[in-house]
């Protein structure tokens, strides 16, 4: 008997991924603002293991070159319809060497996302969790390497930071970063997004 296969991935989870053309002319503006910034702020520990978290901001408010930056990034996001309206948060990272975060979820939000400012080597990968990872984990075990890679059907995917590149994803989506394994800061922003029509 002859069989035709084929694969039909349903249900997919996007990871919006944007790259800044041009970001080494706005990068040092942006670090000098993340020190300025830790300078007055005693900072939040929420998922942060180590290291330095802003506390949060609204982009609506445009009082800084971080916030104006930011909405620039945003206001002409690729799909998502003109009606809709995004109300942004954020808050600036600073890893220092041996921080990491634990794993968590964004709630109350519809969007999550990182941009990353100042990425030295080894500074540590953001991590995606499958939101279904204990369900079917005997089920990505069992399948070919290349059908896993074919499909980023995986327990998790990691993503290497790149400097003046910005993720966005689903605020669900349990994500941790490893340790920053470099002698730099890790320097980033991080917020979320509420879709309004």
């Amino acid at each position: 008997m002859d069989l035709n296969y084929s694969t039909v991935n349903i249900f997919p989870v996007p990871i919006h991924q944007f790259d800044l053309n041009g970001f080494s002319e706005v990068q040092d503006q942006l670090i000098q603002y993340a020190y300025s910034l830790k300078r007055i702020d005693p900072g939040n520990i929420i998922s942060n293991r180590g290291g330095w978290q802003s506390k949060k901001f609204l982009l609506s408010e445009e009082t800084n070159y971080l916030q104006t930056f930011l909405t620039n990034c945003l206001a002409n996001f690729p799909y998502i319809d003109k009606s809709v309206d995004l109300d942004v948060e954020a808050w600036v990272n600073i890893n220092t060497t041996g921080s990491y975060n634990m794993p968590h979820t964004h709630p109350n939000c519809d969007l999550a996302g990182v941009f990353w400012i100042k990425c030295p080597k080894d500074c540590g990968d953001i991590v995606f969790t499958n939101p279904c990872d204990f369900q079917t984990h005997n089920e990505v075990e069992s399948y070919t390497e290349e059908f896993r890679y074919k499909n980023k059907y995986y327990h998790d995917i990691n993503f290497e930071p790149v400097e003046g590149r910005m993720l966005v994803f689903p605020s669900h989506l349990q994500h941790f970063v490893k340790k920053n394994e470099s002698s730099e800061d890790r320097i980033s922003t991080s917020f979320n997004i509420c879709l309004e029509e």
